[in-house]
């Protein structure tokens, strides 16, 4: 496993991206989610292409607690899971991912599902 320096990750995400690589609940569970989900998308397109795989934190909230039993599974930590995901893998905010924010000020997260991509979020896991 790669060391994780916090130069690299923005610091309020240091401690998220520990809580993922030491795989407590429910950050990795909501992670684990996301991977099955990319994962199936891409293969819908034969494996062959890229999509691009958009993340609404409050849908994927409703989606995922009732399989995550947590008080923990806030809009704002799915947020900062995703974000800190993202950055421990070495994802480069818009050549792999980019972030869009609607007029009420809510974020949506554009992942570029390749093989790359996935290999590199099945290597931080």
């Amino acid at each position: 496993m790669s060391e994780i320096r916090v130069g690299e990750v923005p610091i309020p995400l240091v401690n998220y991206v520990f809580l993922i690589k030491y795989r407590r609940s429910p950050y990795y569970d909501i992670v684990q989610y996301l991977l099955k989900e990319m994962e199936v998308h891409y293969e819908k397109t034969g494996g062959s292409s890229e999509v691009i795989y958009t993340i609404n934190p409050r849908v994927l909230q409703e989606e995922i607690e009732d399989k995550v039993k947590s008080e923990k599974v806030t809009t704002v930590n799915i947020c900062r899971t995703i974000l800190a995901l993202l950055y421990g893998c070495k994802l480069r905010e818009g050549e792999d991912f980019y972030v869009t924010t609607t007029s009420g000020g809510r974020r949506n997260y554009h992942i570029k599902v390749n093989s790359k991509t996935l290999s590199l979020m099945r290597g931080f896991l």
